[in-house]
């Protein structure tokens, strides 16, 4: 009679962004992965599925992913001038490398994964957010 813990398994989590969350994500950045203390969040990989509605963005604002919603230079990935003109649905897909796409410049360990921005979207687009992540203890 084993145990097994399911935190520890590679877990996929779905997060819808209504437009309205996509304009405040700069005010209120979004938690994709809640935190766990005694844990940090190690991502595998974040596909968006970005669908467009009327208007246009057009803010040349950045999205940002990450464990310090609002600091903009320590991020896990950048996306520069995010839906900016885009008029079509979009996927965006981001995977974890041997060479990091970010900068973490604070500990990782008992934060959540966020998603959040520089400046304030105007466009009329939504998201499904997929992450690909698991917790990992620290001993």
């Amino acid at each position: 009679s084993k145990q097994m813990d399911f935190k520890y398994l590679l877990q996929t989590d779905k997060i819808s962004l209504s437009n309205a969350d996509v304009q405040a994500i700069f005010a209120s950045p979004k938690t994709l992965v809640g935190a766990l203390s005694g844990y940090m969040i190690t991502v595998f990989n974040v596909t968006m599925l970005c669908t467009y509605a009327a208007s246009t963005e057009s803010s040349s604002y950045d999205l940002y992913l990450g464990y310090d919603g609002g600091v903009t230079s320590s991020y896990w990935l950048k996306f520069r001038d995010f839906m900016n003109g885009k008029t079509d649905d979009l996927t965006y897909t981001m995977a974890a490398g041997a060479i990091p796409g970010g900068n973490s410049t604070s500990s990782i360990i008992n934060k959540p994964f966020l998603i959040y921005s520089n400046g304030a979207f105007n466009g009329g687009w939504t998201a499904d957010v997929y992450v690909t992540y698991c917790y990992t203890k620290i001993i």
